[in-house]
């Protein structure tokens, strides 16, 4: 079973995310917040497997919520929810390690299956949010997505495993999903995420995910590329 929290300041979005949650029999909510200062507490007391969080919440806001919990529990995931003018908030919750980003309003099984993507290690971002994300991750990497769009030879710091295990990873893929994919046991593709993150100079696999779509490799044939 899936354990949420959720934290948003209004209650009406509160009871209904809560309503509709714990209307499957996967997942359990353990606690609603209104405030950031509520959700912080309840998620270090609780250790939920998922958090549904605003980006607008008052005393502390979602993007402080994200930094303060993944620095503390970085195996907490964070799905952001988020409205057409968040776009000024976006780039620090990527940077803080957000898991996620959803429209309010989204349907219900797109909802509840980004959480169960989410929570198995995948990466889920509404396809109307997606672009904003993508752009302004670039400010993350710099120059990076300019050079490696420009040529293959960018990639050439890659191994093809790597590359493969990038676009696997951009197309949401879980660390167990990546594992029946390339044959390997999850603590090596833990040892190819982590050494892709250094390459990179990334924080997480929500940042790679974004990276490879950003960059263009997942339109990339790997076949022809010498890495």
């Amino acid at each position: 079973m899936i354990t949420v929290l959720i934290a948003d300041d209004q209650e009406l979005i509160r009871d209904s995310l809560q309503l509709l949650i714990s209307s499957d029999e996967r997942f359990k909510v353990i606690g609603t917040a209104r405030d950031g200062e509520e959700t912080v507490g309840m998620a270090l007391k609780h250790i939920p497997d998922v958090i549904l969080m605003d980006i607008r919440m008052p005393k502390i806001n979602g993007l402080e919520c994200v930094h303060l919990i993944k620095d503390k529990v970085d195996k907490i995931k964070i799905i952001i929810l988020t409205t057409f003018d968040d776009d000024e908030y976006v780039y620090d919750a990527v940077k803080y390690g957000a898991d996620g980003f959803l429209l309010k309003g989204i349907s219900k099984q797109d909802l509840l299956s980004s959480i169960v993507t989410v929570h198995g290690g995948g990466t889920s971002v509404d396809p109307q949010t997606a672009q904003k994300v993508f752009s302004l991750l670039g400010r993350l990497a710099g120059s990076s997505f300019r050079t490696l769009q420009d040529s293959d030879d960018g990639f050439k710091q890659f191994t093809l495993q790597e590359l493969r295990i990038m676009q696997l990873i951009g197309r949401g893929y879980s660390n167990k999903e990546i594992m029946q994919e390339v044959c390997y046991s999850e603590g090596t593709v833990r040892n190819y995420i982590s050494n892709i993150l250094k390459k990179l100079d990334l924080r997480d696999r929500t940042q790679i995910a974004i990276f490879a779509i950003q960059s263009g490799l997942m339109l990339k044939n790997l076949e022809n590329i010498d890495g």
